[in-house]
């Protein structure tokens, strides 16, 4: 492998440096959020459908399915509550949320290096910022990329794409770090180097897959890993 410069480093956030997921009732806010679609006139048949695929495939074909049936305007009003909902729940978890091993000393290292830090995430922004700020690590990063309704969530490479961008780092330049084979798809699609960091939940497969670059146990094995590109 040829040497790679690496002028930055984004990172997902729940799972990969923090448990927030954890602590948060995703049933209950599927659930909710179900409900909700329903309430605001959206056709039950296809919510229910969409409800099969999981909270976040949901959401997606939901915000596809709103923009063909009722128009932008209508369909950002409608996802931007959902999101609300979503984000509440979160925001609760993240009252609980707790470390993962290494994340401090790595981002420690990262810092002496003067490597500029991003975070790119599907949590909301306020769940994301409250969960770094309890943590003590918001300092660390120069930009945090959260779900909003107008930018769609990876393996769309937009948010990240967005996150290197402030950061001013070239992606073909940089490294992205995540537990799930979505942050190595929006990683690839963009040139970036692209770290795995599998929980209990993630799918293996699909992280080989997606063609990640190296796998890793912990977040303390990054450094080796950055050191030798």
């Amino acid at each position: 492998m040829s040497p790679r410069k690496v002028d930055g480093v984004v990172f997902d956030l729940d799972a990969t440096l923090v448990n927030l997921g954890g602590f948060v009732d995703w049933r209950k806010a599927h659930d909710e959020i179900v409900d909700n679609y329903i309430a605001l006139d959206c056709d039950p048949s296809t919510v229910r459908e969409c409800s099969a695929k999981g909270l976040f495939n949901m959401l997606e074909l939901m915000y596809q399915y709103l923009r063909e049936e009722k128009g932008a305007m209508k369909a950002d009003e409608i996802q931007g509550s959902a999101y609300e909902i979503l984000g509440n729940y979160e925001r609760i978890g993240v009252d609980s949320c707790t470390l993962m091993d290494g994340c401090v000393d790595v981002l420690d290292w990262l810092r002496e290096k003067g490597t500029p830090l991003g975070i790119c995430t599907s949590n909301s922004l306020r769940s994301a910022e409250a969960a770094l700020e309890l943590q003590g690590i918001r300092e660390y990063f120069k930009v945090v990329i959260g779900r909003t309704v107008d930018v769609p969530m990876k393996p769309d490479p937009t948010q990240l794409r967005m996150c290197f961008d402030q950061l001013n780092v070239n992606p073909e330049n940089g490294v992205m770090v995540g537990d799930s084979h979505k942050d190595v798809i929006a990683g690839k699609k963009l040139g970036a180097y692209t770290v795995g960091i599998p929980v209990h939940f993630t799918r293996l497969d699909l992280m080989k897959g997606a063609g990640v670059d190296v796998i890793i146990d912990n977040l303390s094995e990054l450094k080796a890993v950055i050191e030798s590109l």
